[in-house]
């Protein structure tokens, strides 16, 4: 093997020291006295919580954070005064105190949903019809629209 391509090769090795070895030794070996010394008190701390009022019927609960997904607004949560706007230029009560800055000088137009909505299963939810397979089990779906935000 000619050096270059060793040097390629180890480019990112580091050797462990001995400083290195002993705190992440030491690291170790305090996690594992904590360990020993939370566990006991975790259950004793089990045994003494109460039991729920009625068994749990809930087996699994999936929680989906999806960064970069659809917005609500495109997806549950019809606007149709929003829909209605849509095209016109933004409020200037809405953008006063604001920083804008990727509009770099360009009018802010309002969006509105990209995809109609219509009222699925019994509950009569508003779902968007860009999720048809979502619609058709509607009524097993818990959506949460009470929450607020600045």
């Amino acid at each position: 093997m000619r050096r270059s391509a060793f040097n390629k090769l180890t480019s990112g090795y580091h050797p462990l020291t001995r400083r290195t070895f002993l705190g992440r030794g030491m690291a170790a070996l305090g996690t594992l006295a904590l360990d020993t010394l939370i566990r006991p008190a975790h259950a004793a701390a089990s045994d003494l919580a109460p039991l729920p009022h009625h068994p749990p019927r809930a087996r699994r609960v999936i929680f989906l954070y999806m960064s970069g997904g659809p917005s609500q607004f495109e997806t549950f949560d019809y606007k149709p005064a929003l829909a209605s706007r849509h095209g016109a230029p933004m409020p200037e009560s809405v953008t006063q105190g604001q920083p804008v800055a990727q509009l770099q000088g360009r009018p802010l137009n309002i969006l509105g949903p990209r995809y109609p909505f219509r009222r699925a299963g019994r509950s009569g939810q508003e779902m968007t019809t860009l999720l048809p397979s979502l619609a058709r089990v509607a009524d097993d779906l818990c959506i949460v629209r009470s929450m607020q935000t600045d």
